[in-house]
């Protein structure tokens, strides 16, 4: 009657809804029968308990079964008609493609951030109270309509002239050749290089440990990713040719400016010997510049050149804003050859992913007040919020803190156990979120913390429930 489930089929949880209704077509499961025991079931799958109770959950919510508190489930009687006639099986014809990430652990997480007493460290925004106070002006519906006339398939004229001020004065960019294309986002810009320059199936190098692993936009694209290590200059060149080799690579995705989630920045060598690499081969290099703007130490950041200045015309940029502005503000941009990124302008509009005049007009503003100020001050207080998390590493001894020089990651590192999904769910029982490694598509002794959302009065927690992980993390 029951099946062990085949992970590979697809998500777990769908695998056990499955075989209740099937089992009720098929009239093993009647009207009022008792399901066995969330135990026993997850026995029998040989599957996580959590999931099974997702399962059972989403099928008590379409009304299959029921709930008696105290003594179990039931095959619901009054909804036994709606099961017993053939009907279009949705979820089955719903691409996996699309599907988020199958993630227990994130799922009991979601449901902690809503604790108040919860320190959440898991989080990939920086915290609301760190986003820079921009005042947005108030539009007339005459003065949209006005400004309407200044949209081009590139995006809105003044945003982008601000912009590629910007790159100018901050970057030395040069758009003698190239192109600026306004995206919502710099994961819609990733996606839409991926959709024009990619085919289903094709494979893409990424660093590793990465947070692209956590993206359902690959799975969505259907485009499989080759992790490369890296070491301290950036991601290892020797192993990324033997993967160009190996795996038929069709382009190489990079984070050069702290890396999510090592926090690791790209060596200026190491960015002109991987465009020497990637021009050998004639491969693509997708830069990803979300956090540059957060650099702590603005001296040292300019002596480091963008990978796409080195090369610009075989390096797709890629910046945003959405990271110094939270998930309201949604602005990217992808700077490349002006001939290419013409054709990914078209292909947005065929897409019909191009931005609303309004947000772009919003967006536009930012730039227009004092956006290094604001930057600057932004800066100022993660630098400080990150003295907490290295004065805390110089005071024990089992874990290690590596150097944080912009953004708002850490990553911590220790010699001992691994961080399984088991204990990582513990210390989301007790009350603190963090990002292990299992996420980023690597089984090292990592984790990622967002230290922006700590303050001073809740360290003492945090050293707490650190030294309780290390305890586990000993044994």
């Amino acid at each position: 009657m029951w099946k062990i489930i085949d992970k590979k089929k697809g998500p777990v949880y769908r695998q056990i809804m499955d075989q209740v209704m099937e089992n009720i077509e098929k009239g093993q499961l009647n009207p009022g029968d008792r399901l066995p025991s969330e135990r026993k079931l997850a026995q029998v799958f040989q599957s996580n308990r959590t999931t099974v109770v997702r399962a059972l959950d989403e099928l008590r919510d379409l009304g299959v079964i029921i709930s008696q508190r105290g003594s179990g489930r039931y095959i619901n009687q009054t909804q036994w008609g709606r099961y017993v006639v053939p009907r279009v099986n949705w979820r089955e014809l719903f691409s996996q493609r699309y599907e988020q990430i199958d993630d227990e652990y994130e799922r009991q997480m979601n449901a902690k951030k809503k604790q108040s007493d919860f320190l959440d460290l898991f989080s990939s925004e920086m915290s609301k109270e760190l986003l820079p106070n921009v005042l947005f002006p108030a539009y007339s519906m005459k003065d949209i309509i006005e400004k309407e006339q200044q949209m081009t398939c590139f995006g809105y004229l003044p945003l982008i002239r601000k912009i590629k001020n910007y790159l100018m004065e901050k970057f030395l960019f040069d758009f003698s050749k190239t192109e600026l294309l306004i995206t919502s986002g710099g994961q819609q810009a990733i996606f839409l290089i991926l959709q024009t320059i990619l085919s289903n199936g094709d494979t893409i190098a990424v660093e590793t440990p990465s947070f692209f692993y956590r993206l359902s936009l690959f799975r969505a694209s259907g485009i499989r990713l080759y992790g490369v290590p890296m070491d301290k200059e950036g991601i290892d060149l020797n192993k990324l040719e033997v993967s160009i080799r190996k795996n038929k690579l069709k382009a190489v995705l990079v984070n050069p400016n702290f890396q999510n989630p090592t926090g690791k920045v790209m060596s200026q060598k190491r960015r002109k010997d991987l465009v020497t690499l990637c021009r050998k081969y004639q491969l693509p290099i997708i830069e990803d510049d979300v956090f540059s703007d957060l650099s702590f130490h603005t001296v040292e950041r300019q002596k480091l050149s963008s990978i796409h200045s080195i090369d610009p015309e075989n390096v797709l940029y890629i910046g945003s804003l959405s990271r110094v502005l939270g998930q309201t503000t949604k602005i990217g941009w992808i700077v490349g050859l002006r001939s290419f990124v013409t054709r990914l302008a078209k292909a947005q509009e065929v897409m019909e992913f191009s931005m609303s005049i309004f947000t772009q007009m919003v967006a536009t503003t930012v730039f227009e007040e004092s956006y290094d100020t604001k930057i600057s001050t932004v800066r100022e207080e993660l630098y400080k919020k990150s003295l907490l998390l290295t004065e805390w590493a110089k005071e024990q001894q089992f874990f290690e803190v590596c150097p944080i020089n912009g953004g708002y990651y850490a990553w911590i590192t220790w010699n001992g156990k691994k961080l399984t999904r088991e204990i990582a769910e513990e210390m989301i029982r007790l009350g603190i979120g963090i990002a292990p490694s299992f996420l980023f598509g690597e089984e090292t002794n990592g984790l990622r913390v967002n230290f922006s959302r700590m303050n001073e009065s809740q360290l003492p927690f945090f050293k707490t429930k650190m030294a309780n992980l290390a305890q586990q993390l000993r044994e």
